[in-house]
């Protein structure tokens, strides 16, 4: 007659497992999903980057002379301020949609080391619940937060420049607006790595993707 508590236990492991076959294939849903509104971040943020090269063409088209950044109509300005703004926070939903994505992945991976034993396939997949690491360094993310954050600075300086009524000698204007976004730029990936170390930390006191047969 078998063992009533092990016939209980082989149900639980039953479910369990079940279970976590369902979230894996939920999860590959979801993550495939998550990357797909990833590019369409990156299609909004290119969108709204053109957005002020259109109006400065707008404004500019009906007036003669070269035109001069220096001289940047006050819309245009306005509009290059705005659009830095608005990318800034486009930037920062992007990070955030990628550290999604990490989670989704560890977590495929974390179940895919439950049921995988060494030498069970004759290639290997990953199984480690605390990689991809949330900080990428090197990687295609990296630079793409870099961009972002360079047309952002870049903006946001460009647009203050001409906004800004401040006289002072033209090298000191000059030196201060790029000090300006120099530190608009660190700030961008200050954010990304701050944010990155601080769900790297928050995942190695955590449980949730660690457990046993």
């Amino acid at each position: 007659m078998p063992d009533p508590d092990q016939a209980r236990t082989s149900s639980n492991n039953s479910g369990q497992e079940k279970f976590l076959f369902a979230e894996y294939q939920a999860l590959i849903d979801l993550d495939s999903s998550r990357n797909e509104r990833l590019d369409r971040f990156l299609t909004i943020f290119m969108t709204l980057a053109a957005a002020p090269w259109a109006l400065y063409a707008l404004v500019l088209k009906d007036h003669s002379g070269v035109p001069s950044f220096s001289a940047t109509p006050f819309p245009v300005a306005a509009a290059f301020v705005l659009i830095g703004v608005l990318g800034a926070l486009v930037a920062m939903m992007f990070i955030q949609m990628r550290f999604t994505i990490i989670l989704y992945t560890r977590a495929l991976n974390a179940i895919r080391g439950y049921f995988l034993t060494a030498d069970t396939l004759s290639f290997r997949l990953p199984v480690d619940p605390m990689k991809p690491p949330y900080y990428e360094k090197g990687n295609y993310i990296q630079f793409a937060v870099a961009g972002m954050a360079l047309v952002n600075s870049g903006y946001i300086t460009l647009g203050l420049y001409n906004l800004v009524n401040w006289t002072p000698r033209l090298s000191l204007r000059v030196c201060t607006f790029v000090v300006l976004g120099l530190v608009i730029w660190f700030l961008h990936m200050g954010y990304y790595l701050s944010q990155a170390h601080r769900r790297e930390s928050l995942s190695r006191g955590a449980k949730e993707l660690k457990w046993g047969k």
